[in-house]
């Protein structure tokens, strides 16, 4: 069984540094882009918090009459 540690180990390492070398990239462009969003947002106010009340409830959806669901 100590053989075969060492060598999946290895694949294990191999394959962490290669996720991280390859992404790298990405995750650094993302936490840019959440940096300035937070950067730009306006203060948040309690009418922007507020449930849009303009969305349909549920009663408000019609069932597909093709629908298998009910």
């Amino acid at each position: 069984m100590s053989r075969n540690f060492f060598p999946a180990l290895f694949a294990i390492g191999v394959g962490v540094f290669t996720g991280y070398y390859t992404f790298q990239p990405t995750f650094k462009q993302l936490q840019y882009e959440q940096q300035q969003a937070q950067k730009a947002s306006p203060p948040s106010d309690s009418v922007a918090l507020k449930q849009n009340t303009n969305s349909p409830t549920k009663a408000e959806f019609k069932q597909d009459p093709k629908s298998t669901t009910q």
